[in-house]
């Protein structure tokens, strides 16, 4: 009886595990429905130039499951049935701040598609309605990696070819996830959070109540709790077989260059491949440089997912 019960118990446990990234809605949302979407693209009753390539993608509000939890999000396609790599876009903020919105699916999403790519991207655990509880860093970076059999389970996708994306808290979700697999064959980070003790110092409107409010037992645990959320304290365990493109403005106040600058030298000694960009007097959200940060972004991917670059050599040579 016993040997059955643990057999019973076995084959529940697979069977949620094999669920994981599996879509349990969707629902497609149709921009040109939006009037705060069309005020912005549309231009004497024209769509203009620069967003033309709405009319090349789908978005859709989904549901997938991770963890055995209904977790919300989005997935952005190109209208064409060609098999497309893949990237997994991580938002910043933490709860309902900074959460993916309509306008973010229209205005980033949809571009990165517009390029040749499927994206997928998470609310995390517990926000925008699903179920859990945001950890910041902590169980929901499973959130982050389950969208890796998601991929797997669309039909326009070529999923030996994966790539991911974040911006702020996104960024420290995207190091993360990059100490926990190596299947991405690109990532991009831009003005990431690193490290989350100079965070406590170097922002003075008391940065550390998000840790209070969102990490598991942060009082009890805050040494352990911290290393375990910045990439500065693991970078031996960061993917080197990832090449990462940091780009992070020299005037952000919200996470600070020196995040970048410090994480730079530590993967320079630990050759992990990754390029460093600083955009002189740029904000955070870098928006003074988006067209520039856009060709970037679209470079590195195509490089390393459709061109299939080779990674470079981090061993001192040349004369």
């Amino acid at each position: 009886m016993k040997k059955i019960f643990t057999f019973i118990t076995l084959l529940v446990s697979f069977s949620l595990v094999a669920q994981n990234g599996k879509i349990i809605d969707r629902q497609e949302y149709d921009w040109k429905k939006d009037i705060t979407i069309t005020n912005i693209v549309f231009k004497d009753g024209k769509l203009q130039e620069k967003f033309q390539y709405l009319n090349g993608v789908t978005i859709e509000k989904i549901t997938y499951e991770s963890d055995g939890l209904k977790v919300k999000g989005y997935l952005v396609q190109p209208k064409n049935k060609e098999n497309h790599p893949c990237i997994i876009y991580n938002r910043g903020g933490n709860k309902e701040f900074g959460k993916l919105s309509t306008k973010k699916a229209v205005f980033i999403l949809a571009k990165v598609a517009s390029w040749g790519y499927v994206v997928a991207a998470s609310q995390y655990r517990g926000n925008d309605g699903g179920e859990g509880k945001e950890e910041f860093g902590g169980k929901d970076v499973n959130d982050v990696l389950n969208l890796i059999p998601l991929f797997d389970n669309l039909k326009t996708t070529d999923t030996t070819k994966m790539g991911i994306y974040g911006w702020s808290r996104g960024g420290m979700m995207t190091y993360l996830a990059l100490t926990k697999t190596n299947k991405f064959k690109a990532a991009i980070v831009g003005g990431g959070l690193s490290d989350l003790r100079l965070w406590i110092r170097t922002r003075k409107d008391t940065i550390e109540s998000v840790y209070y409010k969102n990490i598991p037992n942060y009082t009890e645990n805050k040494s352990k709790s911290i290393n375990d959320r910045s990439a500065i304290s693991q970078v031996e365990n960061i993917s080197k077989t990832t090449p990462i493109l940091m780009v992070h403005g020299t005037a952000d106040w919200r996470v600070v260059p020196e995040m970048a600058l410090d994480l730079s030298k530590e993967f320079i000694a630990n050759k992990i491949p990754h390029r460093l960009v600083l955009f002189e007097g740029g904000n955070h959200g870098l928006t003074e440089f988006r067209v520039e940060v856009d060709v970037l972004v679209k470079q590195w991917f195509d490089n390393y997912l459709k061109k299939d670059k080779k990674l470079p050599d981090l061993n001192p040579h040349g004369r």
